[in-house]
């Protein structure tokens, strides 16, 4: 059986971003989401009520990130605690935006619950296999061809468009770019004047970065950026292309994170187009419907015994992530009651689910050779009267 599994426990470990540091450094402001430890036990209680999660206790091991320490030595120190130390059989992944560290957790085996607005595109998710998925995002490559498709309808590109592209600079963004992106992009006539790769490595490597960025895009009259690789990116980028008075027109998607950057810099989000995946970091909080499907009522019911109830889904956006992690770990190991659990059953169990009742999508579903749960998108716009973005088409299934 895997790592952290007993007859009568799995152990899942759970990261919970703190931006307070963050914030104050920046600037920023995000919304309270109450006491973490407390919510991720009445959730466990929940799910232990059922019998667990095959047949075990899900015992939730909780570590908190500081957001401000951000690094590749930080998330690598921190795989190997929940790795090492706690010895956990699977880890809600939040806030780590390093590539490096994914392949931590696939070295020590530990299997990933990847929820960070971070894109993996097919290629790389293979090479994690069979310790990654991503129940809340969908695979990288296909959101950039539902991106192009928004873009298209929406009129986004002109005759006389002058498009740069602003991307993290990972192997696998690269790749995404220019096999799934790039092709889409000249079919519709609007080839990219600049294109601007940042490295993440360290802070100064992103200040340094975005500095070089916003002159060249200026110094190339860019006036449509398209955003790659999320990772907070467009939010820090804002900071400091405010200052410097560059004010392009936006293409966004729920890895940027939409709705922080409309209450944090909403003048840099005018005449912005773009495909949200998840309402609760898309859209204001009364956009839709709170809870807005089943599966968000099943996980705010969830925590209600422990007197838990949210004034709005940005509130509660924490928790019912780390509901769907838990979700999709019940459903994988139903049946498998005293039988052993492994990366290799849950990764397996995955393809056998199809359609499942995310709280976070508008629709989610798993089939063979999928490590993406998100399976639609709704095309989204920056609304200057709200200071927010609204949907402005139907939902659209992604293309696999």
């Amino acid at each position: 059986t895997g790592q952290g599994v007993t007859a009568t426990e799995i152990r899942v470990g759970f990261i919970f971003v703190d931006q307070t540091k963050l914030n104050s450094v920046l600037g920023l402001t995000s919304a309270p989401t109450g006491d973490i430890e407390a919510q991720l036990k009445a959730l466990a209680a929940d799910v232990n009520s059922r019998g667990g999660i095959g047949g075990r206790n899900l015992v939730p091991v909780l570590r908190i990130y500081d957001a401000l320490v951000d690094s590749a030595a930080s998330e690598e120190k921190l795989c190997r605690q929940f790795a090492e130390d706690d010895k956990v059989f699977a880890v809600v992944l939040l806030g780590q935006f390093q590539p490096t560290a994914r392949p931590c957790y696939a070295a020590l085996n530990t299997v990933m619950i990847d929820q960070t607005l971070y894109p993996v595109e097919q290629q790389e998710a293979e090479k994690l296999a069979p310790y990654f998925v991503q129940p809340n995002l969908p695979e990288y490559g296909s959101l950039l061809s539902g991106l192009a498709s928004a873009l298209s309808e929406t009129r986004f590109f002109t005759a006389t468009t002058r498009l740069g592209i602003l991307g993290i600079d990972t192997e696998q963004n690269r790749r995404a770019y220019e096999e799934q992106l790039l092709p889409k992009l000249e079919a519709l006539q609007a080839d990219p004047v600049d294109v601007q790769w940042i490295d993440p490595a360290t802070n100064a490597s992103l200040q340094a970065g975005q500095n070089q960025a916003v002159l060249s895009l200026k110094s190339k009259k860019v006036d449509r950026v398209i955003v790659i690789g999320g990772s907070r990116l467009l939010a820090f980028f804002a900071t400091i292309a405010i200052p410097q008075k560059f004010f392009p027109r936006y293409a966004v998607t729920s890895f940027d994170n939409p709705e922080y950057i409309s209450n944090q810099a909403p003048e840099v989000l005018r005449g912005a187009i773009g495909v949200s995946v998840a309402p609760s970091v898309d859209l204001k909080a009364d956009a839709l419907e709170f809870p807005f499907n089943a599966g968000e009522a099943k996980c705010l019911k969830a925590v209600e015994p422990a007197g838990f109830k949210f004034e709005s889904r940005a509130n509660a956006r924490v928790i019912v992530t780390y509901c769907d992690a838990v979700t999709l770990l019940e459903r994988a190991f139903k049946g498998f009651d005293g039988e052993p659990l492994t990366a290799e059953l849950f990764t397996q169990q995955l393809a056998t689910i199809g359609p499942f009742d995310s709280a976070v999508n508008y629709a989610a579903a798993f089939e063979p050779n999928s490590y993406g749960g998100a399976d639609a998108y709704r095309p989204i716009k920056f609304d200057e009267t709200c200071s927010c973005f609204t949907l402005i088409g139907p939902t659209k299934d992604f293309e696999r």
